[in-house]
């Protein structure tokens, strides 16, 4: 008879957070690269442009 797996998450609890950081780390870096970034070249653009035509 095979032993039933019992406590599993408790065993590897260690791994689970580590990866879970990992994860979201590299999740947040790649939205901050992505889109925050990316949103403020455009903002920063706009204003460039549009204080220019208002001078």
């Amino acid at each position: 008879m095979i032993a039933p797996v019992q406590n599993q998450l408790a065993k590897n609890m260690l791994t689970h957070i580590g990866v879970g950081l990992a994860l979201g780390t590299a999740a947040a870096y790649g939205f901050w690269h992505k889109v925050v970034l990316t949103n403020r070249e455009e903002r920063s653009a706009f204003y460039v442009k549009y204080n220019a035509n208002r001078a």
